[in-house]
Formats: C-alpha cells, sequence, structure tokens
C-alpha cells in the first residue's frame, strides 16, 4: 500500500496515541515477570496463594500479549506502517514478545492458563502471527544498518521457535481437556 504524506502524518498520530498503551502493557509485564521467572519447572501442588499470584500475572502477560495482538492485526491489515512502526515502536515490540510467549506456553495445560483465560489453541493460532511481525521489524532493522546477529535478535527469535515448536506442532497435547492431556495440571494445595 503507498502511503500519502497526509495518511503517514495520520499514521504518525494514531501510532503515537499507542503510547500509553504500550507503556501500560509493558508495567504490566515488569510486575508479572518476578513472579513468573520464579518457576523455571512447574510445579504439581502450590499453595492457593502462590497459585492466585502466578494466575494474575499470567493475566497480565496475556494481556500485553493480546495488545500485540491487536497491532499485528493492524499491520497486516495495511491500517499501520510497518516503517514506521519500526521507528516509533521496535524496542517496545521487540523487547520481551518472545519472553512474554514462552512464560504462557510454560503454563499451558496447568489449569492455570484457564485461570489467565488462554489456552494452547489461542497461542497455537497467535504465536505465527506475532512472530511474522517480529521478522517483518527485524528486516527493517538490518536494512536500516543493524546487525541482527550481533545485537542477537536472531539468536532470540531461533531459541522462541524452538520452545514453541511443541506447542505450535500439536496444541492439543498442551490442553487440559484434551485426552492427550501431559498430566501437568496444578493441584491446589490444602
Amino acid at each position: 500500500m503507498i502511503f500519502t504524506k497526509q495518511r503517514r502524518l495520520e499514521q504518525a498520530t494514531f501510532i503515537r496515541s499507542l503510547s500509553e498503551d504500550f507503556n501500560t502493557h509493558h508495567q504490566r509485564f515488569l510486575e508479572a515477570w518476578p513472579v513468573l521467572i520464579e518457576y523455571q519447572d512447574v510445579p504439581k501442588v502450590m499453595a492457593e496463594e502462590k497459585w492466585l499470584r502466578v494466575a494474575n500475572a499470567l493475566t497480565s502477560c496475556y494481556g500485553s500479549v493480546s495488545f500485540l495482538v491487536r497491532i499485528t492485526r493492524l499491520v497486516k491489515a495495511s491500517v499501520i506502517d510497518r516503517k514506521l512502526l519500526h521507528t516509533l515502536y521496535y524496542d517496545d515490540l521487540t523487547g520481551y514478545s518472545t519472553r512474554k510467549l514462552s512464560f504462557l506456553i510454560q503454563w499451558c495445560g496447568t489449569g492455570l492458563d484457564l485461570a489467565a483465560d488462554y489456552d494452547s489453541y489461542e497461542l497455537a493460532r497467535i504465536i505465527p502471527a506475532v512472530l511474522d511481525l517480529l521478522k517483518e521489524l527485524d528486516s527493517i532493522h538490518q536494512k536500516n544498518g543493524a546487525d541482527l546477529h550481533e545485537e542477537g535478535h536472531e539468536a532470540l527469535i531461533a531459541r522462541f521457535e524452538d520452545r514453541a515448536r511443541n506447542l505450535l506442532a500439536d496444541p492439543d497435547r498442551f490442553s487440559v481437556g484434551s485426552d492427550n492431556y501431559i498430566g501437568n495440571y496444578i493441584e491446589i494445595a490444602e
């Protein structure tokens, strides 16, 4: 799509209006981070208080990812110009996106995913779209002279693709209600 000067000005104004949303979602994720980073492995049993803390942290994390998905849809529909988005929000979009999705994947099928209002099928639907946007933004970044290898973006995407591969191959395996259920539903300690 060809953007006129007037259209670019309208886009810049619209995209700048999203600044507060970017900041709000980023702050919510930063508050969720310490809770989610505590768990390298998903426990089988949790105290109710910890269960609720993790569920709330995942809700914040998922809200941030949902915002990213809305941005992805606007870009795909050519409502938002990719180059302008890169210029204004490259770091905001690429900074923690794969980490947020990794946290959500980690808790799929535990019951906490459902408490946070997402599931493996939802993630399997949105991950490819988010990855496409991140790769497009990285491509623009590279065309502007950045070294993706040196900055670590190539490794970040590759690690995330490895992390997401199992979920994307069989989202049913990570669903609480599936016949293929892994058996990692978390019980609340009494």
